[in-house]
């Protein structure tokens, strides 16, 4: 054999490893969501978090003058006029709110997986998830790692908004999945997040 051709096989081999491993994570995760109960049980794990609140933070980060899931006036924000540092804390739920969020990210990479056992094309929408999850971390070690400094008040509102978007992307893809795959309690789920 010609070093191209081992350099491919090993490439070729690795390739499939990661897919195996990757498959093997998700079906373990299946079968532990399918032991461990229904929709409910997963719903019951979620922290409260106020969707609406969210809302007007992501709507402020676009630049928008509402966010297009929410008729509530407060869901509002006016164009041009940016959220303050401490409006944002406040509607963010300040460190404790980002957690409570990044506490419900596993949660919802959960319920993609639960969707998964009756709507395979879940999958992708799992693993980007799981890729948010991670940028959720990111920026709640950052905030952390500036509390630590005495640098939070500056920190705080470039990452966790940048957090809340995120947060709010995933909830929506979830919602946007549960009621593509026509699986029951989307109503549920909806009024969950």
């Amino acid at each position: 054999m010609t070093e191209q051709t081992t350099v491919f096989l090993i490439a070729v081999s690795l390739m499939f490893s990661i897919l195996l491993t990757t498959g093997a994570v998700y079906l373990r995760r299946a079968n532990k969501l399918s032991r461990e109960g229904s929709l409910d049980a997963l719903l019951a794990r979620l922290v409260l978090v106020d969707r609406h609140k969210l809302a007007q933070i992501v709507a402020d980060l676009e630049g928008a003058s509402e966010t297009e899931d929410f008729d509530e006036p407060y869901a509002r924000h006016p164009a041009g006029d940016p959220l303050e540092p401490w409006q944002l804390w406040e509607l963010a739920g300040g460190i404790e709110g980002l957690e409570a969020m990044a506490a419900n990210c596993e949660v919802l990479i959960d319920l993609a997986c639960y969707v998964q056992e009756w709507y395979p094309e879940a999958l992708p929408v799992a693993e980007e998830l799981r890729l948010n999850a991670r940028e959720i971390q990111w920026h709640l070690g950052r905030l952390r790692g500036a509390q630590s400094r005495g640098h939070l008040q500056s920190a705080f509102p470039e990452y966790a908004q940048r957090a809340v978007a995120t947060y709010y992307g995933m909830t929506q893809h979830v919602l946007a999945l549960y009621e593509a795959s026509g699986v029951p309690g989307w109503t549920r789920l909806q009024a969950a997040l």
